[in-house]
């Protein structure tokens, strides 16, 4: 038994490594897990199948091979895990020294054995483990993917005397895509019972069928961004820069109500003259602004507002090494928007006078600090 398993790991794991430098192309990543209406599927195949009872060698190896049939209906749960519920069947083929056993059709073998033939089907229920994506990286088009099995279930015999066993099943599908819709499969699987079908010792059944497999929709899985893990020493400077921040947010309140409260003086003569850019950083992860860049946004608004012949630019950014491409550049874009939002709605800038753009997921923007590519800057 371990060296069945040892043997399928390794096969998994050599199955990954030639991949390794395609899978590199930005195809492999982490997922959500769908709703239970998602990621269903069914299939069917036809193959052939062998016996292996007390006198099976008694046969020779093409008298004892017989027709199959397999049809399964299934889910997967995450792209490593599913279960099925599979049908498995048509004949099997026998032979026993006694005329009068049980499934003897008539005629004999050159070793004057009589020979068996019954219809048999295997109803069971399976846990299906994708170790290439499991090992690999869920990757939607990836060709080949190893999927080995184990399972339980009934098995029954259709000719008289009827009966029943319990089975348990284990196999290997060879899965490959053909499409979104469509996998192409080889399975390979086998069936151990106890005394079934007039036997005195453990029975068995070995079958390879190739089939297809369809797949429902939802068919895909939808990635998700990957936050790396911060270390206790980082969340500790975080902690003290965030009380740092409060004390200073406080004084910063105390200079706004003295600055508003202080009398206008009067100009004589104003003119419009260079506005500087601003940039407003944002949280990992986050488009809304924080109350603390209200002040800078408020002296930004009024500068733009002295300036009504120009146009200035919002650009929102993103940090690239923090979740997908497609995740970043949403982000970048909702964040050019939230600051634009606020100096139309709360500071009363002319929309005319904000153009939006977004860059998505960017390097280090200033002093080499990931965290300073999370902003939003308006500049002319």
């Amino acid at each position: 038994m371990k060296k069945g398993l040892l043997f399928i790991l390794l096969a998994a794991v050599s199955v990954c490594l030639p991949a390794q430098e395609k899978e590199k192309a930005a195809k492999s990543y982490r997922v959500e897990t769908n709703t239970f209406g998602a990621n269903w599927f069914i299939s069917g195949g036809v193959g052939a199948q062998m016996y292996f009872g007390d006198n099976d060698s008694k046969a020779g190896f093409g008298d004892r091979i017989s027709p199959a049939l397999d049809i399964a209906v299934g889910k997967w749960f995450t792209p490593g895990i599913g279960l099925r519920i599979a049908y498995n069947g048509l004949q099997a083929k026998g032979a026993t020294p006694n005329a009068n056993d049980v499934y003897v059709k008539g005629g004999t073998f050159s070793n004057g054995y009589y020979k068996q033939k019954w219809n048999v089907a295997n109803f069971h229920g399976d846990v299906l483990l994708n170790l290439s994506n499991m090992f690999c990286g869920y990757n939607e088009e990836r060709v080949y993917s190893f999927i080995p099995y184990v399972g339980a279930g009934l098995v029954h015999s259709w000719s008289k005397p009827t009966e029943n066993n319990l089975g348990i099943n284990a196999g290997l599908i060879n899965r490959f895509r053909l499409s979104p819709a469509l996998d192409l499969n080889v399975e390979l699987r086998g069936l151990l019972m106890k005394d079934a079908f007039g036997g005195k010792s453990k029975e068995a059944m070995g079958g390879v069928t190739v089939g297809v497999t369809y797949k429902f929709k939802k068919r895909s899985w939808d990635a998700v961004p990957t936050v790396p893990m911060v270390p206790e020493s980082q969340l500790n400077d975080l902690r003290d820069r965030v009380n740092s921040l409060k004390g200073e947010n406080e004084s910063l309140k105390r200079d706004l109500v003295e600055a508003r409260n202080k009398k206008p003086e009067v100009i004589v003569k104003k003119e419009a003259g260079f506005v500087p850019r601003l940039v407003v950083v944002f949280n990992i992860g986050k488009s809304n602004i924080s109350k603390r860049e209200y002040m800078n946004i408020e002296a930004m608004a009024k500068g733009i507002k002295e300036n009504p012949n120009k146009v200035f630019t919002v650009t929102g950014y993103a940090d690239k090494g923090t979740g997908s491409a497609e995740y970043n550049m949403k982000l970048s874009k909702k964040r050019a928007e939230s600051v634009r939002d606020l100096m139309v709605n709360e500071f009363g800038v002319p929309a005319s006078q904000l153009k939006v753009d977004y860059k998505g997921g960017v390097s280090n923007m200033f002093y080499d600090d990931a965290k300073l590519s999370r902003v939003a800057i308006v500049e002319e």
